[in-house]
């Protein structure tokens, strides 16, 4: 059978026609926003696949997966502010359940949903939830909560093992992106990468602050948030799609709303007029197909790798694409205002509570100097140590305490678990607090231990002299394990 003359049994696809064709949505702030959000969650979710497959127990499942059904609703629907408003609280309420946390992309991310909430609390108390006005009232938390990360990330690592280029964990970063040049062994090269580290926090807190070159900071912080994910140091996968989904807040509105033009003409129209609403996630579903084949193929060529290298593998391909697609359209719009001749918009009239979360959050990343938590304060690969009355920072002689948790610091010799006897093998040590919370959660297991040059043998949860903690220092309080080498080699 053959078709009439002049006709085709394919509609050809005019993928331009399409993309000027479509009517551009009015922009209301949140719009592109809202998707930003959903993405660096999404990444967030898949770094932790044991709770996704329900290791982690029922409950952790359940949230796990509202996590991500409420991510994928905000990339969707980014005009449904209650999709918004979800992600948010299932991303508390799984914080939650997994305190104490260690992880600080996870903390950042739960401390600006609390802002959500709060905002869209007080907000709806007053009868004025609107997005704008919802928009409005967390432009302020963003910009405060990347200062706070950028601050801290600069102060912590001014000490002496971090401007050491033998262990300085910013050498740690570099030396994978340098090694296919040959220069990771470099001595400028390392140098280069410590001092940049402060260079470009620097330029981006000030920045933040000076509306008129906020896109030079902007440029920075992108590229090099973008970039660190790639040396596979780590999962900074979530913590990159994060910031950038943070930058997205804190930019001008023009510069933004620019943003969410090109995409909404460029990508998202084209794809609903083809595909339907579920046509967004195509490229995301393409893109995931396509780095997950190349890996693949790349495990059968060097059979071995561990299930969560490929995980990972795959993820850094993705955010090769998807984080570059983004910096770039970023950097473009914000370039366009550059310098920013746009005015304030005066007194914010959310400042009297859109304060609250970030300044007690600004407070808690003190704590490693307070005696208090070692983990989740901003202080990951900075190579800082203050446990045991001592510390690195060139700022202190010694930390100064305000409470003794740190204190005590214990050198492990067997253990009946095998994650402490590894901890004992590898010449590490740990806060005292650690091991006997340890005791008290698994009361069928013992640890020997040496504290203060005495050896406690085989102390159980049955032996503990000292009262339990309280339920809010469990929640609370989590420690690093203790490197007692000098100098202190770069550990998260």
């Amino acid at each position: 059978m053959s078709s009439a003359p002049g006709t085709s049994l394919f509609r050809p696809i005019a993928w331009r026609s399409l993309s000027q064709g479509a009517a551009t949505p009015t922009f209301d702030g949140l719009t592109a926003v809202a998707p930003s959000w959903g993405v660096a969650a999404l990444f967030s979710i898949v770094g932790d696949p044991w709770g996704l497959t329900g290791r982690e127990g029922a409950l952790y499942m359940l949230l796990a997966w509202s996590v991500v059904a409420t991510s994928v609703m905000t990339i969707l629907f980014p005009r449904k502010t209650y999709a918004f408003v979800a992600l948010a609280a299932c991303t508390v309420l799984l914080y939650a359940l997994r305190l104490p946390v260690a992880s600080n992309n996870k903390t950042i991310t739960t401390m600006f949903d609390l802002c959500i909430l709060l905002s869209g609390t007080v907000l709806a108390a007053q009868g004025k939830l609107t997005r704008e006005r919802l928009y409005e009232s967390l432009r302020t938390p963003a910009r405060l909560i990347l200062a706070t990360m950028y601050f801290y990330g600069i102060f912590h690592k001014i000490n002496t093992d971090f401007l050491d280029p033998t262990v300085s964990c910013a050498v740690g970063l570099y030396k994978p992106l340098a090694e296919p040049f040959g220069l990771e062994d470099n001595l400028v090269g390392r140098y280069l990468a410590i001092w940049s580290t402060f260079v470009i926090e620097g330029i981006a807190i000030v920045a933040l602050f000076w509306k008129r070159w906020f896109a030079i900071g902007l440029t920075s912080a992108l590229v090099f948030h973008y970039i660190i994910p790639i040396s596979a140091y780590s999962w900074y996968m979530d913590f990159s799609s994060l910031v950038f989904a943070l930058y997205m807040l804190t930019m001008p509105r023009e510069a933004s709303a620019k943003i969410y033009e090109i995409t909404c003409r460029h990508v998202v129209e084209p794809l609903r007029s083809l595909f339907g609403r579920i046509g967004i996630l195509a490229p995301i579903a393409a893109l995931l197909a396509i780095a997950t084949l190349v890996v693949l193929l790349l495990a059968l060529a060097n059979p071995g790798r561990p299930a969560l290298m490929l995980l990972h593998s795959i993820f850094i391909l993705t955010w090769a694409v998807v984080g570059g697609v983004a910096m770039t359209a970023m950097i473009y719009a914000a370039m366009l205002y550059l310098p920013y001749r746009g005015g304030t918009a005066g007194r914010n009239p959310y400042a009297a509570w859109n304060w609250i979360v970030p300044v007690l959050y600004f407070i808690s990343c003190l704590s490693p100097y307070l005696g208090l938590k070692t983990e989740s304060s901003i202080n990951m690969f900075s190579n800082l140590h203050t446990e045991g009355g001592t510390t690195n920072h060139l700022l202190f002689s010694r930390p100064p305490y305000l409470f003794d948790y740190q204190r005590d610091v214990v050198q492990v010799v067997a253990s009946s678990s095998p994650s402490l006897t590894r901890t004992a093998n590898e010449g590490r040590m740990n806060v005292l607090f650690s091991i006997e919370e340890f005791l008290r959660r698994h009361p069928d297991q013992w640890v020997t231990y040496i504290h203060d040059g005495q050896l406690i043998e085989q102390a159980t949860a049955a032996s503990l002299t000292l009262e339990s903690a309280t339920w809010l220092e469990r929640k609370l309080l989590i420690f690093k394990q203790v490197d007692p080498n000098r100098p202190k080699v770069c550990t998260h």
